[in-house]
């Protein structure tokens, strides 16, 4: 897929579009604006993690991978080849092996451990999957390198999130007020670098059908280019601040969206659902029933839900909604649906993608 300098757009889509009324969300910043309760319950939160005794924290994320299905296996230290957790998702479309390394940082995990573990991923003939999980964060580089890899990188939020999610609350009972982290120790340990909170964009639907979730970053109606197409076979974007994830408990599918991290000029991001036609010729949109948007922008913050149209059996793919930059820095999303019976290669070449014949 290359980049068309022209724009090819198949009409105005706009025009058949379903008016639905306009949901405002505000994006949460990890600055000094933001609320100071919930950064700093979430530095005592990361700090609770970090003080963990290092077996018992390894111990906590295969119980997680437990409650998410997988059936799971700690690793002894004097052969884990790198690997401290080893676990067998069943799931018929997204299962495999996967190999997991933990990583109790108060900094920015380097990326030399990241191409560390793609390393041992590669040696390892029964793996499929590797998985990175932190107490703290990864950089833009770490992101761009496990671009179209089959590796995921969970940070100290997002393990937060995950651990909350899936019910390990008592892990974070003495995080709930300053007394209560005085008395576990926690102010004597140095200061952490807190990872910012990205907005999750979870996909609900009916039925027992499979469908590929892509999203676009726009500048405008045009795509910023083909690496800024995130779906199956591109899992982030260059900078990391859009990425397919897996593994949040009955969402259909999951979007991660830094908002806050994405470039300065772009001011749109659109969401676009797909039918598996590659392994499914046959397959239309027609399954795609009672979908629902979710966005969790923040945990101090009620979820936002956006009730979609059903797609038809004469697409193959359909336009979702677009998230729109306000001139106040604020995110605007619209229910802006629109069919493609191409299927996503004709929805992509809408947004100035050009796509080359297989």
């Amino acid at each position: 897929m290359s980049r068309s300098r022209k724009l090819h757009r198949l009409g105005n889509p706009d025009t058949d579009e379903r008016r639905a009324q306009r949901v405002l969300f505000r994006h949460l910043r990890d600055d000094t604006t933001a609320d100071r309760g919930r950064m700093s319950r979430r530095v005592r939160e990361l700090q609770l993690l970090l003080a963990m005794d290092p077996i018992e924290f390894e111990q906590l994320v295969a119980r997680l991978m437990e409650a998410m299905g997988l059936k799971v296996e700690l690793t002894a230290r004097s052969r884990d080849g790198g690997v401290d957790v080893r676990g067998i998702d069943s799931d018929p479309f997204r299962g495999g092996n996967v190999v997991v390394q933990v990583k109790r940082y108060r900094d920015t995990v380097p990326p030399s451990a990241v191409r560390d573990l793609y390393g041992t991923l590669r040696a390892d003939e029964a793996a499929t999957k590797a998985v990175l999980v932190t107490t703290s964060r990864f950089g833009p580089s770490s992101h761009q390198f496990v671009t179209g890899k089959a590796v995921t990188l969970i940070n100290g939020a997002e393990l937060v999130g995950l651990l909350k999610h899936h019910g390990f609350h008592e892990v974070f009972a003495d995080a709930d007020g300053d007394a209560a982290a005085g008395a576990s120790g926690l102010d004597a340990l140095p200061a952490i670098e807190v990872a910012p909170e990205p907005s999750r964009l979870l996909l609900h639907w009916t039925g027992e059908e499979e469908y590929d979730i892509a999203a676009l970053v726009c500048r405008g109606n045009v795509a910023v280019s083909d690496d800024h197409l995130v779906f199956y076979n591109n899992g982030s974007t260059p900078d990391g601040s859009v990425r397919l994830v897996t593994g949040y408990g009955d969402a259909n599918a999951c979007l991660m969206v830094d908002f806050e991290a994405l470039p300065a000029d772009v001011d749109r991001l659109v969401v676009i659902a797909a039918a598996d036609t590659e392994n499914h010729p046959d397959a239309t949109m027609a399954g795609f029933a009672g979908p629902a948007l979710i966005l969790e922008a923040g945990e101090d913050q009620e979820a936002a839900v956006v009730h979609l149209a059903d797609g038809a059996e004469t697409n193959t793919a359909m336009r979702l909604g677009r998230f729109d930059r306000a001139a106040s820095g604020d995110w605007e999303f619209t229910p802006a649906l629109a069919g493609y019976p191409g299927g996503l290669r004709q929805a992509v070449v809408a947004y100035g993608l050009e796509v080359e014949e297989a």
